[in-house]
């Protein structure tokens, strides 16, 4: 997909997407033009006729001429609008044009900030517009059709207009692209099956991003990862016939590094639940138990390409939790890379025994912070929902700067605490501690299992648990994996 910033008179597109507030005259420039186009009827239309009021979420088809067709999306009132509803009317105007191009290309006008926003985002500039724009679009336009023998035309070209570009407003629309694509190369993989997405197959993605993007790049087969004492992680996929992959690769910008930073994505490609079996209807979507692999796999592209002046490291640690006579089993005592035991309560909590050990290989990078993404509880879609994503720490700046940020990039979390008195559930008799905790405040009882394993003083844990894919289609997403977190974290690790 192509990504073009343009004058209003510029575009090539066949259909354009115009955002009107409610109750406020349609009076941008890019809405002005095309009201010559179609000799007033569309102003009249709007404003006479009132075929438009502008409402949150509102849309409507007009032709300009026969060549030339308008999508109008309604923003809501001024003092309403959020930067998660501004995402989710993009999101559904671009699922909504799509059905109206001919040539496949889409044009889209840069929202004004006006005075009378709310709070939340009245300091949305024209690069904030830029960036959030393309991002959402893509959210809108997204499909995976890989395995449809009926594919349809895809919209190839976006087209951002504005009659006063800058470039700040080109870089702007650049991160937007970048992380855009981000998005769905995690989407992607995440939705490929799990036949396919196997530790070696994504172990193979990452050497050919690291020679796309000329990064560095350390794949650690199992008799390595043998070598440094990730017995933990080691454990968890012996029950596989595909063997496990520690994945690293590194970033480093032209110039000296502004900050280091570790980003670790779970990567379960498929998890069975391992002796503690799932029950079907739980596994049917387990092939996104890599989602934060994916996720971080995405993410140091994207940087890469930005060129940003931090040195980014992507760690994946990469296995299969299956059930067969090599499968570890309930009772076990794993001992993690920094010498801590781990007793086996539930083998279906194989995530934070997989993240224990990444954590601890991210000591050894002497980094200035540790961020990690996992779909790791099912506690936290009983604490959240679908919609948020459990933030957890032990900086609170940190936490409060990505959570600044997290709000900036139209995504929803929440801080939720990690306190000593949680070791208590995790108590063992013969271990340091055993890696399940019963029923009760699950989410921050895995969240101090893994305060266990990193020596950092700036280490965020994010639980996308129940944020990175969705059974039902909401607002802004349709039903699949949603790439939550990557705009965050990409915001967060430029800024």
């Amino acid at each position: 997909m192509r990504f073009l910033t343009k004058k209003i008179e510029e575009f090539d597109s066949d259909t354009i997407i115009c955002f009107i507030w409610e109750d406020y005259k349609a009076n941008s420039p890019l809405i002005n033009y095309l009201n010559k186009l179609s000799d007033g009827q569309l102003l009249n239309q709007i404003e006479t006729c009132k075929i438009f009021k502008g409402e949150f979420m509102e849309t409507y088809k007009f032709a300009i001429n026969e060549n030339l067709k308008l999508l109008l999306a309604g923003l809501g009132k001024k003092e309403n609008l959020t930067r998660k509803k501004f995402s989710q009317v993009v999101a559904n105007a671009a699922r909504c044009a799509k059905t109206m191009t001919k040539n496949n290309s889409i044009a889209v006008e840069l929202i004004e900030n006006t005075n009378e926003c709310s709070n939340i985002i009245k300091n949305f500039t024209k690069e904030d517009s830029a960036k959030m724009t393309l991002c959402s679009l893509r959210i809108g336009l997204y499909e995976f059709d890989k395995y449809l023998s009926d594919k349809k035309p895809k919209v190839e070209t976006i087209e951002l207009l504005d009659n006063n570009l800058t470039k700040e407003i080109e870089h702007s629309a650049e991160i937007g692209a970048y992380t855009s694509f981000a998005m769905k190369f995690a989407k992607d993989l995440v939705n490929e099956q799990a036949q396919i997405a196997t530790p070696q197959y994504i172990a193979n993605i990452a050497c050919q991003i690291a020679k796309e993007h000329k990064l560095e790049a350390r794949i650690y087969d199992k008799n390595q990862i043998k070598e440094l004492n990730m017995n933990a992680f080691l454990a968890v996929g012996q029950g596989s016939v595909h063997e496990p992959k520690f994945v690293h690769l590194t970033y480093k910008p032209k110039c000296t590094p502004r900050k280091k930073i570790a980003l670790v994505g779970k990567g379960i490609t498929f998890d069975a639940g391992g002796m503690n079996i799932k029950p079907a209807s739980s596994m049917l979507t387990m092939k996104d138990d890599m989602t934060g692999a994916a996720s971080v796999l995405g993410i140091i592209q994207a940087i890469a390409k930005l060129e940003c002046d931090i040195e980014l490291h992507a760690i994946c640690a990469l296995c299969e939790n299956m059930t067969s006579g090599s499968a570890y089993k309930q009772g076990d005592v794993l001992t993690a890379m920094n010498g801590k035991t781990i007793e086996v309560d539930n083998t279906d909590a194989e995530g934070r025994i997989t993240l224990a050990d990444a954590l601890c290989y991210c000591d050894k990078l002497n980094v200035d912070e540790v961020i990690d993404i996992a779909t790791l509880t099912g506690a936290v879609i009983v604490s959240l929902g679908n919609n948020i994503t459990g933030v957890m720490g032990n900086n609170q700046s940190q936490i409060n700067k990505f959570i600044e940020t997290s709000i900036k990039s139209a995504e929803n979390t929440w801080q939720m605490p990690i306190l000593d008195e949680l070791k208590d559930n995790l108590k063992s008799n013969i271990a340091d501690m055993k890696n399940t905790g019963g029923r009760q405040a699950g989410t921050s009882t895995a969240a101090w299992f893994l305060s266990n394993f990193t020596k950092s003083n700036s280490w965020l844990h994010l639980d996308i648990a129940g944020t990175a894919y969705l059974d039902k289609s909401n607002k802004e997403t349709l039903q699949g994996p949603t790439g939550v977190m990557i705009r965050t974290l990409i915001n967060y690790l430029i800024s």
